[in-house]
């Protein structure tokens, strides 16, 4: 008692100057204003490696996702692709971007985050709120994609708005309007 640890001192696997910044107001909240229930959630935390290009990530890997959840309850999406911030590049010289989300089947919530490519930094903040609200597919479509930018990519995957079952599409309607009556 009386002897606390936070940040890179711990085993939780983040040794990052915000985990630790975060995870010592959760500790004062216990200690001096008597929230027991304060803690930092660990399991979605985004990570971002400050490359070139950079790389973000929040939640589980694809292969993690598969051994949680099993084979058949897991979708992927992915793109490939060069921005319109190299349109004038030549070929050769355009930095290609990836992104990828790793979604748990039926309701497609989004359990995974994963992109490289220029201002993945930046674009992980934004998705790592709505990773941690527990967004679906859905949500994020039911986004208007701001255009041009490589964040419009994860709103707008294959299938924009539809639902495939067999032979037959339906139009899948956005999170809020399913309450309305």
């Amino acid at each position: 008692p009386g002897i606390y640890a936070i940040g890179d001192v711990t085993s939780t696997g983040y040794e990052l100057t915000p985990v630790a910044i975060a995870a010592g107001r959760r500790l004062a909240d216990r200690l001096f204003l008597g929230e027991g229930r304060a803690r930092i959630a660990y399991e979605n935390i985004a990570t971002v490696v400050f490359s070139h290009p950079p790389i973000g990530c929040i939640g589980l890997t694809e292969p993690q996702a598969r051994a949680e959840f099993g084979e058949a309850n897991v979708s992927v999406k992915q793109a490939r692709f060069s921005s319109m911030l190299y349109a004038f590049n030549d070929d050769d010289k355009k930095v290609k971007t990836g992104l990828k989300l790793v979604l748990k089947l039926p309701e497609e919530k989004v359990v995974g985050l994963h992109c490289i490519g220029p201002y993945s930094d930046e674009m992980m903040q934004g998705f790592a709120v709505a990773v941690r609200m527990g967004a679906t597919r859905a949500d994020f479509e039911a986004s208007v994609a701001i255009h041009p930018t490589i964040a419009e990519e994860f709103v707008t995957f294959g299938g924009w708005g539809q639902d495939k079952s067999g032979d037959k599409v339906k139009a899948q309607l956005p999170p809020y309007l399913l309450n309305e009556s």
